[in-house]
């Protein structure tokens, strides 16, 4: 038979899932959606102390885990826009990456930035 959950231990399981999901979706989803689950993760983790001091085990554990989902997400995007900056002002890393974008899709380097109005970003 199983035991009813209290309010509280339903919010810490449901913080606890949210938060490896946002974990997760770092390397499936990222830049959004882990931001979503985290935050929503946190919130409930907050909500299961239920007016007592501390939180329970599961609730402290998610809001770990969410804490770097979103460390780890924020640094994903932000190594993303630096490496994409390096690109765009040398010529060598424009000419490696067009010779894939051009194998892959056959386009090149600066067809794609004509694509999202960046060309005159480039070197």
């Amino acid at each position: 038979m199983m035991m009813k959950q209290s309010p509280r231990e339903k919010l810490a399981g449901t913080s606890l899932s949210l938060a490896l999901l946002s974990f997760v979706a770092i390397f499936i989803m990222p830049i959004a959606v882990p931001y979503i689950f985290a935050s929503i993760s946190i919130v409930l983790a907050v909500l299961s102390m239920g007016g007592r001091s501390t939180m329970p085990r599961k609730s402290r554990t998610g809001f770990r885990i969410s804490i770097v989902a979103l460390i780890l997400n924020t640094a994903l995007i932000l190594f993303t826009i630096y490496y994409f900056i390096q690109m765009l002002h040398d010529p060598e890393l424009q000419a490696q990456y067009s010779q894939i974008l051009y194998q892959t899709y056959g386009i090149t380097f600066q067809e794609f930035l004509d694509q999202l109005g960046l060309s005159s970003f480039a070197q």
